[in-house]
């Protein structure tokens, strides 16, 4: 099987000739150690910028945010499949410069741009919407002018970067910290939008449409340029569990995500949930939500691969496990190699499981993702024998 095989059969849990692997992103810092920095960092680009457009800097540098994030997740593409993964998922962030070092988005958060090795960086920092009157003028915004605006760009985008990869993967599309429940409480802020949760449930179910509607806007955007299969990222759980009860989340997110579910898949596409944290407790209700696999199964939030699978492994393709922090950071070979066979071992002898970071920090190590691509290859080639 060649690498798109290989991911569409995981997908469908359908038998593949060894389990696949992939990463949910791969910081700055380590692209520039596998293929060299670029002419220039992020943050020298816009220093120059500051000396050709002294009184003008801040509009030149938001007139190219969109070629800044087409270079940098078509040079992660190249990374990750020069490292041996098959694949990775590319998509742009709807940010807008405010300062050198801050921003904003579509959705009301202030983000801040730290400097990793001269790579930006995103960091949230707070929301700024702080009254009900503030959220129907930003979605006023989201509707007559972002919805339209970044639909377009996810053609552009998607397009200019798929080219070049299309023969060798599937390059996926990722909701990178743009997901439905992420974006609507880091707007408000989460004890302003709790507030608003249990006060003023019409105003959440309204909040959650109107991302939910941009959301599906962008994704059939990037449909129309050939993408087939989407990861929607969301954190919904602390590493002690949801961050809301579950009776809410079915209540006001699984009817979101089956409408986002049932748009990709009207258009032959797959669509995978990542969360952190520890989500046992909301897995009947991700399969109610139409998804076709579920990553990062974070082993640090005492997430149990071996529940999961048994629950909902014939249901859910499922991705991640390996620990990004005592594993890829600070592990031995040995710890590699040891997360790897148990990972393969739990929940890949019958199908439907991808081999994956259960994140990714700029701590991570190049030579520990390059063990854990060699664990893949050693322990999981089918039929699964350990």
């Amino acid at each position: 099987m060649n690498n798109i095989e290989r991911i569409w059969a995981a997908l469908n849990l359908e038998d593949v000739d060894r389990v696949p692997t992939h990463l949910i992103y791969l910081d700055a810092n380590n692209i520039d150690k596998i293929l060299g920095p670029p002419p220039k960092s992020d943050f020298e680009v816009i220093e120059q910028l500051k000396i050709d457009f002294p009184n003008d800097w801040l509009n030149q540098l938001n007139n190219v945010v969109e070629d800044m994030e087409t270079d940098i997740f078509t040079r992660m593409v190249k990374a990750v499949l020069k490292l041996g993964i098959d694949f990775v998922q590319v998509g742009f962030l709807t940010l807008k410069f405010i300062d050198d070092h801050k921003m904003v988005d579509i959705f009301g958060r202030l983000i801040e741009a730290l400097d990793n090795e001269g790579n930006i960086y995103p960091f949230y920092k707070r929301g700024l919407i702080d009254s009900v009157e503030k959220w129907y003028e930003y979605k006023k915004n989201i509707q007559e002018i972002y919805a339209t605006k970044y639909s377009k760009m996810a053609k552009r985008f998607y397009r200019k970067i798929n080219r070049k990869f299309k023969e060798q993967t599937i390059v996926f599309v990722i909701n990178d910290i743009q997901g439905i429940w992420e974006s609507a409480w880091q707007g408000f802020g989460m004890e302003f939008f709790v507030k608003q949760l249990y006060g003023n449930r019409p105003l959440a179910k309204d909040v959650f449409k109107t991302i939910t509607d941009f959301t599906i806007s962008c994704y059939m955007s990037y449909m129309d340029a050939g993408a087939k299969v989407f990861v929607e990222s969301e954190d919904l759980a602390f590493k002690t569990g949801p961050m809301m009860s579950p009776k809410i989340f079915h209540e006001l997110l699984v009817p979101c995500y089956q409408r986002l579910t049932e748009a990709v898949h009207s258009r032959g596409g797959k669509i995978i949930l990542h969360t952190d944290g520890n989500i046992m407790p909301l897995l009947d209700y991700i399969v109610e939500s139409g998804f076709d696999g579920l990553h990062s199964l974070e082993p640090t939030a005492n997430v149990d691969l071996n529940y999961v699978k048994k629950k909902v492994g014939d249901k859910l393709c499922l991705l991640g496990n390996i620990d990004v922090g005592a594993v890829l950071t600070h592990g031995t070979k040995e710890d590699v190699y040891k997360e790897v066979r148990y990972a393969i071992k739990t929940a890949a002898p019958v199908g439907g499981f991808i081999l994956s970071a259960s994140n990714m920090i700029n701590s991570v190590k190049i030579e520990n993702i390059k063990w854990m691509v060699e664990a893949a290859k050693e322990f999981g080639n089918y039929p699964i024998s350990l």
